[in-house]
């Protein structure tokens, strides 16, 4: 009876610390796992709101890309100022003013994907091209009261975004006022910002939107989210605010303003986030339930391989946020950022170099064979650069759909022989690029332009240098293209 009695005790001891083994290890893997759910969440919050304000700065470039295009019709008064509502005019100076506006509308747009790109005036005439999607929506007219009530006031240089025209979902148009009696209209197809908001593999998950300020989504990277008015839930988080990180059980959400008074709002489920570790906390807590020791252990193992992949998210972030993905050359913002850097640290520069290139025709090659093929040559442009001008340690990124350039200083060399060595060089890659592209050449016209800036010791401003490369590639462009210019 006793022995009866003494074992039913050692059993009870044995279950009681069973019991206690396993839900002391409930409580250390609670702690455990609260503790990597609020860093990994940390880190991811940081890399996602990073990778958001890089969405932000593309936006940004996108819509600046397309108001340059408009403001480059101010370059003339003719452009601008001709009405043709104007009586005084004979009906042919009116016809040769069109053509004169109808080629300079043709030179500026012949290397973008717009859908329209014209001059509306007050009596609904119009120059330039407007798609016949745009004109059966006006048939009856109105385009020019419609589109022009649009903008905040009547002063000239006025301009205005806008998207679901008259029920339109496909394109964004913009308008920017010319003279009284008459608007700039351009609009393109709102598909075009799949190759502006990228989802970074490693966030497979993440929801891009962009979003107007009555919070319409113009675009999102969901194909199942229609266009419509944003979750309630997701503004229920954010509110008006922008430049922020808010996350819930649910989701974890950025939100930025671009130019235009839109906003960019990624959102991320945490469950995505936390995936990974919630399933090795499970089998952590089953084999601590079994020996504490061994449980031990896998949770050191557990949080090491926690830790790395977070690390691998926070690496492949960084690298997105600096890195161009197409081409691995920098991108526009990092290579802005590195060469002010650069020109700021004087450390006895003789020479500074700022070199822009552009590619004549690249609209030919999307037209004709495709946006792959144009993808795969602006990859190989980035690998040419890269092989001429890398071995020099230059700055080489690419700032635009077909645009590069390249920065460098010297230390050690007087501006002459800077100026000798980057003539070489760019010959050399003129040479390379008839070699390397010589199939494009002959089918679609590919050649590249390029504007080379050589100055010597002084104190420079990215914007300076960048406007005077600018120039000197407008003038290569004006001059017959695929050539470069030094200044």
């Amino acid at each position: 009876m006793k022995r009866r009695s003494l074992r039913q005790t050692q059993i009870i001891y044995s279950i009681v610390i069973v019991l206690g083994v396993i839900l002391l290890s409930v409580f250390i893997s609670s702690i455990l796992l609260r503790s990597l759910r609020n860093t990994t969440e940390s880190k991811i919050s940081y890399f996602v709101a990073a990778d958001a304000h890089q969405m932000e700065l593309n936006v940004d470039n996108y819509l600046n890309s397309v108001q340059q295009v408009t403001t480059l019709m101010f370059a003339d008064k003719d452009y601008y100022l001709y009405d043709a509502t104007d009586e005084s005019l004979s009906e042919y100076q009116k016809i040769q003013m069109e053509e004169k506006i109808l080629n300079r509308i043709v030179e500026l747009g012949m290397i973008n994907n717009f859908c329209d790109f014209g001059i509306v005036y007050s009596n609904d005439k119009t120059a330039g091209w407007i798609s016949q999607v745009t004109g059966q929506m006006f048939k009856e007219g109105g385009i020019y009261s419609y589109f022009s009530a649009l903008i905040p006031d009547d002063n000239l240089k006025e301009d205005a975004w806008t998207v679901n025209v008259l029920d339109n979902h496909d394109r964004i148009y913009y308008v920017k006022r010319l003279n009284p009696n008459a608007i700039c209209l351009l609009s393109f197809y709102i598909s075009e910002l799949d190759n502006v908001l990228v989802v970074p593999g490693e966030l497979s998950d993440m929801t891009v939107r962009l979003v107007t300020m009555d919070n319409y989504i113009v675009y999102s990277s969901n194909s199942g989210e229609e266009a419509g008015t944003l979750d309630p839930g997701i503004v229920d988080i954010i509110g008006d605010e922008v430049g922020i990180t808010a996350i819930n059980d649910d989701y974890l959400i950025t939100s930025n303003r671009v130019k235009n008074g839109w906003k960019v709002i990624c959102s991320l489920p945490v469950e995505s986030i936390m995936a990974e570790q919630v399933e090795a906390t499970k089998t952590m807590i089953l084999i601590v339930s079994i020996v504490t020791l061994v449980m031990l252990g896998i949770m050191l193992f557990v949080t090491r391989r926690l830790n790395t992949s977070v690390n691998v998210v926070v690496d492949d972030l960084d690298y997105q946020a600096k890195n161009d993905q197409m081409t691995g050359l920098l991108n526009k913002s990092a290579f802005r950022n590195l060469t002010e850097s650069d020109l700021q640290s004087y450390n006895g520069k003789q020479a500074i170099v700022f070199i822009m290139f552009d590619l004549d025709n690249f609209k030919q090659v999307n037209d004709k064979a495709g946006h792959k093929v144009g993808d795969e040559v602006i990859r190989r442009m980035g690998e040419l650069l890269r092989e001429v001008y890398g071995v020099e340690g230059a700055f080489i990124g690419r700032i635009g759909g077909d645009e590069f350039a390249v920065y460098k200083s010297y230390n050690d060399i007087s501006r002459e022989e800077a100026e000798q060595k980057i003539h070489d060089l760019t010959e050399s890659l003129y040479d390379l690029f008839k070699l390397h592209f010589q199939e494009e050449c002959e089918k679609y016209g590919l050649t590249v332009s390029s504007g080379v800036l050589v100055a010597g010791a002084g104190d420079y401003k990215f914007d300076d240098i960048y406007q005077k490369a600018d120039v000197a590639l407008y003038i290569s462009k004006r001059n017959g293209k695929s050539k470069p210019t030094y200044i």
